[in-house]
């Protein structure tokens, strides 16, 4: 899932305290750093490593909702214990019954982002439809 982290040494650790924040991904130091709460979800997980890619010629583009879009495309369906906050804030979408529609439209999502610059707006007007 991150070939790109294949061969990289990164410092892991314990996130302290009991805030909102269940991970944080730190790509621009030496060696990169990953720090989680204890028991957060596989999805959590997988995009604090997709934060540690992005940018620096990975063609995954920088914020929270393009690597919400990066983390569900490359995470296998069976490990989406989690809905994609960033994605999905505001979204009134039943992420249980639409997890692998939603999953299909971020592979989409990302040809097209290759011809449109807006889509991410694309994106969150088709996930609306699935209600």
């Amino acid at each position: 899932m991150f070939p790109e982290l294949q061969e990289k040494r990164i410092s892991c650790g314990v996130l302290n305290g009991s805030g909102l924040v269940e991970g944080r991904a730190t790509s621009w130091t030496s060696p990169p750093v990953f720090r989680l709460q204890p028991g957060v979800s596989r999805y959590t997980i997988a995009q604090e490593l997709t934060h540690l890619i992005q940018g620096n010629g990975s063609g995954i583009p920088h914020g929270e909702v393009a690597c919400d879009i990066w983390t569900m495309h490359r995470l296998p369906a069976e490990l989406l214990d989690q809905r994609p906050y960033y994605l999905m804030k505001n979204s009134r979408c039943d992420w249980e019954r639409n997890r692998d529609a939603i999953k299909e439209l971020c592979r989409q999502t990302i040809q097209l982002r290759k011809t449109r610059r807006t889509y991410i707006v694309w994106l969150r007007g088709q996930i609306k439809k699935l209600n």
